[in-house]
């Protein structure tokens, strides 16, 4: 390099070092890095979780550490958010040391403790960011003296006792030096106060542009002087009880960006003005069952990019106009009451990430969406849409991971495009008019498949075997179709997480194979009301460590009860009976999410003399329920094992021998039915001691002996005991049996419909009508006037036991239909 051009650039390398040297030898004064390293010193914080305060060190320029800026050598700005401090505000003492403070940040540590009075000692203070660092109790009057506040956070997602509250200081208290303030969070912070008294309170901050005050237990009504924050952008209010209209006055401010007014319980009408605020982004009405109201024609150009309105009341047709909101991301009108047709210019919203139609009455065919690449979730379930639905909507949506058509009336073939679609995780088509085969699925193995409901369409022919190959399948269920063929795939080899499968109400015939084993994480198995035959495989009785609910009933099976159900002992529902006895749905109900969807168990038994319809099946409730077979032999022994059980149904079998002693292990019984079987013996003191039992019936079989006496057994009625021709003591009367152990006649029905008179023994009814027939004009006024048949209803038996007392007369209730039972008595 040439002399010259090293004295040209030597002024300039002189510079550089000067400043460089100013630089580092004006960086953190001495005694500001000492208040920084008692401050490190005094907190506790987790040394695992830190990421600045662990790397503070003594011989480092402070102004250089994580967390920490300065200004001409002075701490201006403190960030130790997020290190897990806990500890007394005593801790915090040497803070209010550091003079120069502007910024302060201890967000979302753990102090559980009060706000320290002594913020008032930092007047530079213009930013202060608490929000759920674990403060408690009553905000102190002092931050009230941050006169230069700016931007204040005291936010908590704690809204119990333990929380932060505003009560004494008041909020208007709280905000009456503020006038420079731009940003309030106040999230979460029990006010509990009026709405004008907050309202006129916030009005006078004519500078702040973001409020944001949600669960702050704040009550109405929402007033309109807060059109007077003419700066306001973002407002948030979402889950308080404002409970009234929202002021039509909000409409003027022209600068609001955001509106989350959710879960307020509002009421009235939504003035249409608020829609076209040009610069709104973001409109959440939601969650507000009193609120009504329509939708406006939307401007050009318009900016919202996220509008909620479900579970409102909203109403009315969606328009045209919803093609000018060309950055529309997420549109939710869920729950409301609109109609009329979806109009095609939505194909035009090509930024949609999250469409949700549903529960709505929307009707017609839906329009294509094959442009929105960015969508993820697309809900139009519980409407009216018709129609086929071309395979061309859904092409190219390789983003799309939930789409729920469900309880519609579309027709047609499934779209084969959804059976392409590698992202997608849930596929809800249930409840339509679907029919014909379903297409196999490309790449199967790769499928993020994990949820597919066709349930309730018209599809037929057999399942395709790829549907067995979606490996991260978690829920199947294809119940109420037309489906047909043998299960011959080994199901669980290829689908180890499959959850939940039902297969019931279609055609299937042929063996249970024993594949459905092999599914690793199986909960429930439901194959009922189809044609398989043959026996119980031995492997699936035996599946204890997980399987939950097993529903065969309604087949050609022919087995018993194999004694290896005395290992299911995670089993909480087992119905292996004919169709009338069990009707097994599945109910559909959305969750917000990413297509997320809970399916609760529905269940019709026999449970306590009455069906039972369970909304879900408990954990807690056991049940198993073989009424209505065949089943011969003694009651197994091994059911005595299920200590879990709630309730046991082995009524109208052929059960026989004695009742178990062992029922006594039974501890948790609330319901037993061993009715109409062979049972023969005595009533075990066992079974009359168990103490949650609280509906028993032991009618129509073979047993003797005296009922138990001293427990609670005696308290159910004699409906219970009767036909055991060798059962006596209370509650049976003397009719009923007795110490003489008198032979009762086999019972008579009697009910007063067309079908029941088949039931009644005509011996009986004939002595009946010849009583009767013997007193014409008694029996011209039974016909014509209604007053003596109700009389004669009434007092029939009477006057017959009068003439016959050895007729006896007891009112029974089977199957839900009330029968008056004669029998004869010949002592």
């Amino acid at each position: 390099m040439s002399l010259t051009l090293w004295l040209f650039l030597l002024p300039f390398c002189l510079i550089n070092f000067g400043i460089k040297t100013i630089l580092v030898t004006g960086h953190c004064l001495g005694h500001q890095q000492s208040l920084l390293l008692q401050l490190r010193n005094n907190l506790v914080f987790n040394p695992t979780k830190s990421k600045k305060l662990i790397h503070w060190n003594q011989s480092d320029d402070c102004c250089e550490w994580n967390g920490v800026a300065c200004n001409k050598g002075h701490v201006i700005a403190l960030d130790l958010s997020q290190e897990s401090i806990y500890g007394g505000i005593e801790n915090l003492s040497i803070l209010f040391e550091l003079q120069y403070l502007k910024s302060v940040n201890l967000a979302y540590n753990e102090f559980h403790s009060g706000i320290p009075p002594e913020f008032r000692k930092l007047k530079n203070l213009r930013h202060l960011n608490l929000s759920n660092a674990g403060f408690e109790g009553q905000i102190p009057i002092e931050i009230s003296y941050l006169t230069k506040i700016v931007t204040l956070d005291l936010s908590s997602t704690i809204t119990s006792q333990h929380g932060l509250k505003l009560q004494k200081p008041n909020i208007a208290m709280l905000l009456q030096n503020f006038t420079e303030i731009k940003e309030l969070h106040l999230n979460g912070i029990a006010i509990s106060t009026k709405g004008k008294v907050w309202s006129h309170a916030l009005s006078s901050l004519t500078n702040l542009q973001v409020l944001s005050m949600s669960f702050c237990n704040l009550s109405g009504p929402l007033d309109s002087s807060l059109a007077k924050l003419q700066s306001l952008s973002i407002l948030k209010l979402d889950h308080n009880n404002l409970a009234s209209p929202v002021p039509r006055s909000l409409g003027r401010l022209f600068n609001l960006t955001t509106l989350q007014l959710n879960g307020c319980n509002l009421s009235g009408v939504f003035s249409k003005n608020l829609f076209q605020i040009s610069s709104l982004q973001v409109l959440d009405v939601s969650d507000n069952p009193g609120l009504h109201g329509s939708l406006p024609n939307f401007p050009s150009q318009g900016s919202l990019y996220n509008l909620n309105l479900s579970h409102t009341n909203f109403y009315g047709p969606l328009s045209d106009s919803i093609h000018n909101l060309k950055q529309l991301s997420k549109l939710d009108l869920s729950n409301c009451q609109f109609k009329g047709t979806l109009p095609s210019s939505m194909s035009n919203l090509t930024q949609l990430v999250h469409l949700d139609l549903s529960f709505n009455t929307f009707t017609g065919s839906i329009p294509s969406f094959n442009r929105s690449k960015a969508l993820t979730v697309l809900s139009l379930n519980h409407n009216k849409f018709m129609g086929k639905v071309p395979s061309t909507h859904f092409e190219g949506l390789i983003n799309l991971m939930s789409i729920d058509l469900g309880d519609n009336s579309f027709d047609g073939i499934v779209p084969s495009s959804l059976f392409r679609l590698q992202s997608l995780q849930h596929l809800l088509l249930y409840y339509n008019k679907f029919d014909g085969l379903l297409d196999e699925f490309p790449n199967a193995s790769l499928s993020s498949l994990e949820m597919l409901d066709l349930s309730g369409n018209n599809l037929q022919g057999p399942i395709p075997t790829s549907i067995f190959q979606l490996k991260r399948l978690r829920l199947l269920q294809l119940t109420k179709n037309k489906f047909n063929g043998t299960i011959q795939l080994d199901i669980g080899s290829h689908t180890p997480f499959l959850y939940y499968l039902s297969l019931s109400n279609n055609n299937f015939h042929g063996r249970i194979h024993e594949s459905f084993c092999n599914i690793s994480d199986l909960r429930a198995l439901d194959l009922s009301h189809n044609k398989f035959n043959g026996q119980i495989p031995l492997c699936l009785t035996r599946k204890s460590s997980t399987l939950r609910l097993l529903n065969l009933g309604a087949n050609e099976l022919n087995d018993y009860i194999s004694d290896t159900f005395s290992t299911s002992c995670s089993l909480r529902f087992l119905d292996i009976k004919p169709p009338y006895i069990i009707d097994h749905i599945i109910t559909h109900i959305f969750e917000e999410g990413v297509g997320v969807r809970s399916y609760e168990d529905s269940v019709t038994i026999v449970n306590k003399g009455t069906q039972l319809n369970l909304v879900k099946i408990l954990i807690a409730f056991t049940s198993l329920d073989f009424s209505s077979n065949q089943f011969e032999g003694p009651i197994p022994k091994e059911l005595m094992n299920l200590t879990a059980l709630h309730a046991l149904n082995l009524s109208q079998n052929v059960f026989s021998g004695n009742i178990p002693f062992s029922f006594g292990n039974l501890k948790q019984l609330e319901s037993l039915d061993l009715s109409n079987n062979s049972l023969s013996g005595d009533i075990p003191v066992e079974l009359a001691r168990l103490s949650f039992l609280s509906v028993m019936n032991l009618s129509y079989n073979h047993l003797v002996g005296k009922i138990p006496t001293g427990t609670q057994i005696q308290t159910f009625e004699a409906d219970s005991f009767i036909g055991n021709e060798g059962l006596y003591g209370p509650p049976l009367t003397q009719n009923w049996g007795g110490e003489g152990r008198q032979k009762l006649s086999p019972p008579v029905y009697e009910t007063f419909d067309s079908h029941a008179w088949s039931s009644i023994e005509w011996n009986f009814l004939s002595l009946e009508l010849g009583f009767t027939f013997g007193f014409g004009i008694f029996i011209f006024l039974l016909i014509f006037l209604k007053r003596w048949r109700i009389w004669y209803s009434k007092h029939v038996d009477d006057i017959l036991y009068k003439i016959i007392p050895q007729l006896d007369f007891v009112y029974v209730n089977r199957g839900g239909q009330k029968y008056r039972i004669i029998r004869w008595n010949p002592y």
